[in-house]
């Protein structure tokens, strides 16, 4: 678990996607360690969801903010389904509650029968575009966090994270009965969980904002790493129990 300690009286765990290790936070730990210790658990030895949230709760205080990406917001809300108490604040980011929609749950089948036959850097080339803005798809930088992550994390990492993915029923939970201030955020051109799926949550939690990124796909913790750091500061000076304060239902923000 990679942590930094800022001057929080509790912590804010930050839970990583798919093939994704504490580089996808990197600019978030860093803006937001005045304001909580953070804390990045490493999801990569569990077999499913389920057990990734049950880790999770075994390292984590009694009582913390949690944010989940992607893969990370199945965990999250897994943990909220498990002990809302100790949840002070919720943010999901590119995420759903029903788990990996239909075209992805495909995608993911044929990518874990190509990895396992030695097609990772492959997946990994034809993944990349997929998951990233249309006009970010040929960004150098942005390609060398994703597949550097994925790399360093390697093929069984992979395919072990897929099958948890595909495994996954979903939230079994109440969104309604979700009392802390919650943030959503997604980005405006994410296939993978489009902005109507974050609408349709935001719709059923109580008091919750959602924060439509522009220009981003679905990775908008490093397409916008300042907006995202942005909106989750702007969660976390929220009061307990309280609702979000902002300009609307739903904020256009940028880099």
């Amino acid at each position: 678990m990679a942590g930094t300690m800022g001057e929080g009286s509790y912590g804010l765990v930050l839970l990583s996607g798919l093939l994704c290790d504490e580089r996808l936070w990197a600019a978030q730990a860093k803006g937001l360690a005045g304001s909580a210790h953070v804390l990045i658990p490493d999801l990569t030895p569990y077999e499913s969801i389920e057990s990734m949230a049950d880790g999770v709760l075994g390292q984590a205080p009694d009582g913390f903010s949690l944010a989940g990406f992607s893969m990370g917001g199945c965990v999250a809300l897994e943990i909220v389904a498990r002990a809302p108490v100790r949840v002070r604040r919720l943010a999901l980011l590119s995420a759903s509650t029903k788990g990996i929609l239909p075209a992805v749950r495909k995608h993911y089948l044929d990518s874990i029968a190509s990895i396992e036959a030695g097609g990772f850097d492959a997946y990994l080339a034809g993944a990349f575009p997929l998951y990233v803005a249309p006009d970010r798809a040929w960004d150098r930088e942005l390609r060398d966090t994703f597949e550097g992550m994925a790399k360093r994390l390697g093929p069984a990492v992979a395919v072990r994270q897929m099958h948890s993915l595909l495994g996954y029923r979903g939230f079994s939970g109440d969104l309604g009965r979700i009392a802390c201030p919650t943030m959503l955020i997604c980005g405006r051109e994410d296939r993978r969980t489009p902005v109507a799926v974050h609408e349709e949550m935001a719709g059923r939690i109580p008091g919750s904002r959602l924060r439509v990124l522009e220009g981003a796909g679905h990775f908008t913790p490093i397409e916008k790493p300042q907006a995202v750091t942005d909106a989750l500061l702007e969660w976390l000076r929220a009061p307990e129990g309280g609702v979000i304060t902002g300009s609307g239902e739903e904020g256009r923000q940028g880099q």
